[in-house]
């Protein structure tokens, strides 16, 4: 779980992370360091946990839901979409 196979040139499936388990609890800032240097290619989103979201999916975005406490930790698993 937390991986697509993609395509890339010459044929070659490769593994494409898509959520980050690991990050829960950790403060926002290191959290999107993590997912940026795993996934470059999109744009991650922090929001607070309850706070509304544009609706639909999106594959080239990463939402980050933090709680709303002094540190600021993520709340729940970050994933594409």
């Amino acid at each position: 779980m937390g991986r697509a196979a993609a395509a890339v040139g010459g044929g070659e499936i490769v593994s494409i992370k898509t959520a980050w388990p690991e990050v829960v609890g950790w403060d926002g800032m290191s959290a999107v360091m993590k997912i940026h240097r795993d996934r470059a290619d999109v744009r991650v989103e922090v929001h607070t946990v309850g706070e509304s979201v544009p609706p639909g999916f999106d594959g080239e975005r990463v939402l980050v839901f933090l709680n709303d406490d002094n540190a600021a930790t993520v709340a729940q698993t970050p994933v594409v979409g």
